[in-house]
């Protein structure tokens, strides 16, 4: 029987009348037919069954987790008989708790439940809404926002997460939802057929929005769904489902909640037959070799990720590390979700090329999750187009080449052309006239991917899903995305609106905004913002500090920002500056100029009161000779703390002491304290010690301590003593490193469902 934790109230449910004219307009407006090649499945559902029908022994999915020693990754494998037998049992269970329509929340840490779950919604006929990775032993505002905008008539998850999330610490309408442990479910007879759904119904919820006050949840229809994997299949070059010839493999490491993860790393494969190795985000994250060896391992043809997973791929591994590899089977790597930045592929082909990687598999694309996913790819002739154009006359949105060693020169790297039947215009988002090739506007897509709304969301229906040419032709699709073509092709320039995309992961400047303000009194209006270091869009915050506070010591100010942005969105920002009252440049209207205070800042005119940032340089740390932002040393080991050597002679008391000294001089050298001196009491979010940081230090540990903890062990742990208290047991033997294994929600350890591209 379903383990029902608690039981919500009757939830509301989408009015109905809204429903009915909303998307029977937009199905008219919007839908297209699909292909002749498509699959003739006319649901997520049926396709699946059809499946587990078709190649039941198959394997569909193969989770590979990290070993716990040494030696090879253990893998977990179901076959689409297994998938389909496994949905079938929580389509059944959910069944007690919701009709066809109402929505169910799934919260899972990585792992193969959650496709389960997926789909066992899906034959149901309940909408999936994959939500989060869960926070451990602390409430999380985004599940609490996706809660309270769909109204969940119950909750997915497994007993492990429960444990991990801890109803009592979390919201009222979070801790009173029926929880369904789908782990604890019992097999059951052979699953009856799919709820039916017609093509144009919705599927699932995709939250894109990080925002703790609005969060944008799109409605994905299965015909959405269906033409967007088409559009994949023949963007990708994919053979077609049963037209012979061994079934593709990918590898992917992006969460199950992410579009991205969702719709390419276990969709899409389900969708041409294939297999799909699956690994956890922070498998990745704390050891990038981890995804190149499983391409290698496996053969796979197919993978890719953020432009930032490159960048950290060339940045972790060593030559010798490389050179064991076989990458001549990746055929296609595609890079997406985030700015691509052109020196990034170029070094990761040039850094892999002794393993037999080919510059001509990189696979760059352009899509939102309101477009499903996918909207431009291609590939040109074996190679990266990259066009050169002009900074200045990009600025004035021109498209004008120039040599690349001009210092005015800036690389741009061709997303391709429209896929299949999808229509892309660049348009001028003050004339709404369409720009010629070579001038930049505002990218405008129409086709059977785009979705039918945000859920509860009737004004941006016409807002964002509404867009129409200066002639009248439309509906479209207005992204907020700037960009042009050249030769065809499109180039994405940067974006219309305020959207911050850090690492993949899209943050709202009013949502940090919201958070400095309530982090201290002393903090006021401000902005937040991205701007470009070392090739990477990093966070600024900007703020005003209140008169009565102007001449107060403003270290503690900055630090609480800090360490309210690392907790709440899990990002370290470069730089935090406070000004006078009256500093933040502002519209005749009273409104805050985002651009505008970057561009002060960047040409250092702010009138600043206080400031902290990152150093440029990471120090050099004794424990970790090639820092956080160097490459590895070939073969250099860590010095060896000497404590290590006499373990036999220690209490758990008295070694705790020794670790936490050395754990302090760790993050002396890694983490740049916002004022005053790490102290063995303070948590590590007030040292801004965000997912990234906190892989590293497990690293760390792994490497110099021979202990391997969770993903999340400072979050467990969250100061330098409690840490270092549990270590020093660990050592000793005293307790299990495997205990607790919580999950960090971040997509760095957790990329949002917000990845827009």
């Amino acid at each position: 029987m379903p383990i029902p934790i608690a039981t919500k109230a009757a939830a509301k449910s989408f009015p109905a009348r809204f429903g009915r004219e909303i998307f029977s307009f937009l199905r008219f407006a919007m839908s297209t037919v699909a292909t002749a090649s498509m699959e003739t499945s006319t649901t997520i559902a049926e396709l699946l069954r059809r499946r587990a029908l078709e190649r039941p022994d198959q394997g569909a999915f193969v989770f590979l987790e990290e070993p716990s020693g040494a030696g090879q990754s253990e893998q977990v494998v179901w076959t689409y008989a297994d998938l389909d037998r496994r949905a079938g049992a929580i389509a059944a269970a959910i069944s007690q708790y919701a009709t066809a329509g109402d929505r169910a929340v799934l919260v899972f840490g990585p792992g193969l439940e959650v496709i389960a779950a997926f789909f066992g919604c899906l034959y149901a006929g309940v909408l999936p809404v994959p939500a989060t990775y869960p926070k451990p032993r602390r409430r999380s505002s985004r599940l609490d926002s996706i809660v309270a905008d769909c109204t969940p008539a119950l909750a997915l998850t497994t007993t492990g997460t429960l444990g991990v999330l801890e109803l009592d610490e979390q919201s009222a309408e979070v801790r009173h939802l029926t929880w369904v442990a789908v782990d604890r479910l019992p097999a059951g007879p052979a699953p009856s057929a799919p709820t039916p759904r017609r093509p144009e119904d919705a599927a699932f919820l995709q939250y894109t929005s990080g925002s703790t006050s609005q969060p944008r949840g799109v409605v994905v229809t299965h015909a959405n769904l269906l033409h967007n994997l088409e559009l994949i299949r023949r963007g990708f070059g994919l053979p077609a489902a049963g037209s012979g010839g061994a079934p593709q493999a990918g590898v992917f490491w992006l969460p199950a909640y992410h579009d991205m993860g969702l719709i390419g790393g276990i969709l899409t494969p389900l969708y041409v037959g294939g297999t799909s190795y699956l690994m956890a985000p922070a498998t990745f994250l704390q050891r990038p070799l981890s995804w190149l060896e499983a391409i290698s391992r496996t053969g796979a043809a197919i993978s890719g990720a953020p432009n930032f997973a490159y960048e950290l791929c060339v940045r972790k591994t060593t030559p010798q590390q490389r050179a064991a590899l076989n990458l001549s089977k990746w055929q296609l790597a595609f890079c997406g979700a985030e700015p691509i930045e052109a020196a990034t592929l170029q070094e990761f082909a040039a850094a892999f090329t002794a393993a037999g990687f080919s510059e001509g598999a990189f696979y760059p694309c352009y899509g939102l999750a309101e477009s499903t996913l996918m909207v431009t790819g291609g590939r040109s002739s074996g190679r990266l187009k990259v066009l050169n154009v002009s900074r200045a006359r990009l600025s004035a949105n021109e498209l004008v080449e120039t040599r690349p060693a001009t210092p005015d020169a800036q690389s741009l790297v061709s997303c391709g052309h429209s896929l299949g039947d999808q229509q892309v215009r660049v348009v001028n988002p003050q004339t709404f006239e369409p720009c010629p090739e070579g001038v930049v506007g505002e990218i405008w897509v129409q086709g059977g991917s785009v979705a039918a709304g945000y859920w509860n969301q009737p004004e941006e229906l016409w807002q964002t899903f509404g867009g129409r040419i200066a002639d009248g032709s439309g509906p479209f699709l207005r992204t907020g995305d700037l960009g042009a073509f050249h030769d065809c092709e499109l180039y994405v320039t940067g974006r219309a609106k305020d959207l911050i995309i850090i690492r993949g992961r899209n943050l709202y400047p009013q949502d940090v905004e919201r958070t400095a303000q309530q982090a201290h009194e002393a903090v006021e209006a401000g902005a937040a913002f991205a701007v470009s270091h070392n090739g990477q869009e990093q966070l600024v915050a900007v703020h005003q500090v209140g008169r009565h506070h102007r001449r107060d010591d403003l270290a503690p100010v900055l630090r609480a920002i800090r360490t309210a942005i690392v907790e709440e969105h899990e990002v370290d920002p470069y730089a935090i500056v406070l000004l006078r009252p009256g500093g933040l440049p502002l519209t005749s209207s009273g409104k805050v100029q985002r651009r505008r205070c970057r561009e002060m800042f960047e040409a250092a005119e702010l009138d600043e009161l206080a400031r902290w940032s990152q150093p440029t340089e990471t120090p050099a740390g004794p424990l970790a000779p090639e820092g956080r932002h160097d490459q590895p040393s070939a073969g250099g080991e860590r010095s060896r703390p000497d404590f290590l050597n006499h373990l036999a002679a220690h209490t758990a008391a008295s070694l705790a002491p020794l670790i936490q000294a050395w754990m302090l001089a760790w993050l002396s050298a890694h983490v740049e304290a916002t004022g005053g001196e790490l102290a063995p009491d303070g948590s590590f979010t007030e040292l801004g010690m965000d997912s990234l940081t906190a892989l590293e230090l497990n690293i760390e540990f792994e490497q110099v301590l021979g202990v391997r903890l969770p993903p999340a062990a400072a979050w467990s742990y969250p100061t330098p003593a409690a840490l270092s208290q549990y270590l020093a047991e660990v050592l000793l033997g005293v307790t299990s490193p495997e205990a607790p294994a919580p999950v960090l929600d971040s997509w760095f350890l957790a990329m949002e469902a917000d990845a827009k591209r």
